[in-house]
This record gives structure tokens, sequence and C-alpha cells, in this order.
């Protein structure tokens, strides 16, 4: 609050009036104006929203770690800056009270990847995943793990990891049956995704599979494939 002051016969002016600062130096009278403090809104529409937002740039952060998704979205023509901003803007209204949703995505649309199921025992990863021969070995099968639902407050809110398998030409020991595009994978989570797995009540698991398309100068990715697995 500003208050006037009387000294030697002169009515000096201090303190804050609003967001004006008044100050004497020498007799002489100065002000200086001070920004507007903004509260954060803690309406539950505000809250989930800044957290939406910390699992999206996560999301973001992790699919352009890996070069064959960072190219695609930066050669792609949906609206953005870079691959980063473009990952935001068309996650982030996928993402729910503050996680993310199987309905999120590592690669914008593509051609068909089907996985019809996949349990989740003793920290492996089982499913069946199937390109219609639309994409050629070599492969790679992209993982994006998100654990959420914290057990313990102590707990981040989440943890998340990405990585990539590659699966090679000659490798037939994935198929399901020789000649066929269907492939039997187990996959062991190790490092953080098997640290942290124990710390929450859910994971979801996004996919995409890349490699050279069968006609070429077509697309090289498949649509994203989300799951949601219970953990208790």
């Amino acid at each position: 609050m500003g208050k006037l002051e009387k000294k030697r016969g002169k009515t000096n002016i201090s303190g804050l009036a609003g967001d004006i600062e008044f100050y004497t130096i020498k007799g002489e009278t100065f002000f200086k104006t001070h920004a507007k403090k903004h509260k954060k809104s803690r309406s539950k529409k505000a809250v989930s929203g800044r957290s939406n937002f910390a699992s999206v740039v996560k999301l973001a952060k992790e699919t352009i770690k890996i070069p064959e998704l960072k190219e695609i979205w930066s050669h792609s023509k949906l609206k953005g800056m870079n691959e980063f901003q473009k990952l935001i803007k068309y996650n982030m209204p996928l993402a729910y009270e503050g996680d993310l949703t199987i309905k999120n995505f590592i690669t914008h649309k593509g051609l068909n990847l089907y996985i019809p199921d996949i349990s989740l025992e003793d920290f492996t990863l089982s499913f069946t995943f199937d390109v219609y021969g639309l994409i050629k070995p070599p492969l790679k099968l992209h993982m994006f793990i998100y654990m959420y639902n914290r057990k313990m407050k102590d707990s981040s809110a989440f943890s998340s990891t990405s990585r990539s398998i590659s699966i090679n030409q000659d490798d037939i020991s994935m198929l399901r049956e020789k000649g066929e595009s269907k492939y039997n994978m187990k996959v062991k989570l190790v490092g953080d995704e098997k640290k942290f797995l124990s710390d929450y009540k859910d994971v979801l698991v996004l996919f995409a599979v890349t490699g050279t398309p069968t006609i070429p100068n077509r697309k090289s990715w498949t649509n994203t494939v989300g799951f949601d697995i219970p953990l208790i």
C-alpha cells in the first residue's frame, strides 16, 4: 500500500499503489510498475489440462527419440512447426484427466496393424501382430510403455519408456506360419520398464511398425494400436 511521507517540508509518495511502486532517492520521487501475478486455476478442467500436457510432452519426447518415427512426423503434412509440436498438438485432445489413453498415437494415419489381444505375465508381453504383407522385413516394432495410476503418493504421477525391436528378413522364428505376415512376440520388460511397473495399477502400451512398403512409394508405417492393461 502506498503512503504519503512529509519530510523537511516536502511530501513524498512511497510504496505500492496498485501495480505501481513509488520510491524516493535524494528527494526525487520515482516509480516502477510490477507485472500482475496470475493465480493458477485450480478448477478440475485446468488441473487436468496441465497434467495432460505433461503426459503428452513425455509421449512426444520419447517418440522423437526413435529415428524412424521422428522422420515420419518431420515429413508429415499435418500442421505444426516441427515434429515435436505436431505430436503435442494432435495428442493433447486424446489424453484424459491427466493420463494418456489408447486413442493417443505415436504414428499418424498409416497402414493397418492388427493386434487382436495382449497379455502381461512375469514381466513379459505376449501378443501376435499382422501387417497383412503391406510392409516387408526388415521390420521394426515400436513400443511406448506408459505406467500410471500410482499406488503410493510418493511415486511419480506416471513413468514411461520407449524402445524398438528389430525383425530381420530371415528371422522366421517369429512368424506364426511360414509365408504369413503374422508374428508371434514375447517381449520381456527390462530396465525401468520392469523397475517401476510395481509402483502402478495400470500400464498403457502403444505399438506401431515401420519397414519397407511392398508397393513402392507407399507409406512405410502402420497406424498406432494401443492396449490398456490393469496390473491389479
